[in-house]
């Protein structure tokens, strides 16, 4: 079973993180979130104390499964879902799949960029399926801090950039690989229409993701980047908390 954590009270709350930074993403979040919900923080496959994927099993069918799994373990019969980064498409296959168990989903700095950038992941990917020890190097040490500095910070400073790259950098290479190959269309693939009521959160210096420069209903703006959860938790709370509890 995967890893998870419980805290708070109130409406279920599915929190699901993105590429290799457990669910310590959600320590900005935690104490405001915990007012109003019960948060169940997972691990997704490989990470952290969860297991890793059985041999054969694709990524997201492991992640979803598994998560299906804690709700039984939890009983739990309903429960919102915020997913984040590449954990969106975790989100996304699982509200899909599972849409009766799920009574909103937020996907809050989704894992949907451009095709230029899209392309540019999949030349990695093909190069690292012919030169693996090469792509490991990538993703270790400097190389490693560098790409979280400039996809998950823009390149600006932060306190949280070291604990970032020590956390990611003690998963499984093998782990972030797999999480990488798992984004659909190389992260180009949009989201289609969701079964369930679904807000996406769009941080307007995210690197990865282009903000919409018109948003639509279900979209909501905020000043931050990919790193929103803890360097912006302010911006996020005021986005989430309306649409979660319903209030205009």
């Amino acid at each position: 079973m995967l890893n998870y954590e419980t805290d708070g009270s109130g409406t279920p709350l599915l929190l699901i993180h993105g590429f290799g930074i457990s669910f310590n993403i959600w320590q900005n979040l935690r104490p405001v979130f915990r007012d109003h919900f019960t948060l169940i923080m997972v691990e997704l496959p490989g990470i952290g104390r969860s297991p890793a994927p059985e041999d054969g099993r694709g990524y997201l069918d492991a992640a979803i499964e598994g998560i299906e799994e804690v709700r039984r373990a939890l009983k739990i019969e309903q429960w919102h879902v915020l997913s984040y980064s590449s954990g969106t498409r975790v989100g996304e296959r699982y509200v899909l799949k599972y849409s009766g168990r799920v009574q909103r989903a937020i996907f809050l700095c989704a894992a949907c960029t451009n095709k230029s950038k899209a392309n540019s992941l999949r030349i990695a990917k093909d190069f690292d399926a012919n030169n693996p020890k090469v792509g490991d190097w990538i993703l270790s040490g400097w190389r490693l801090r560098f790409l979280i500095h400039l996809l998950g910070f823009s390149l600006k400073p932060s306190s949280y950039l070291p604990e970032w790259a020590a956390e990611i950098g003690s998963q499984p290479v093998g782990i972030l690989k797999s999480t990488i190959r798992s984004l659909p269309g190389h992260g180009a693939q949009l989201f289609g229409s969701m079964p369930v009521p679904s807000l996406f959160i769009c941080g307007t210096q995210d690197f990865i993701a282009d903000a919409p420069r018109h948003p639509a209903e279900n979209e909501r703006l905020i000043r931050a980047a990919h790193s929103a959860p803890v360097t912006d938790p302010e911006e996020v709370a005021q986005a989430v908390l309306p649409f979660l509890l319903g209030v205009d």
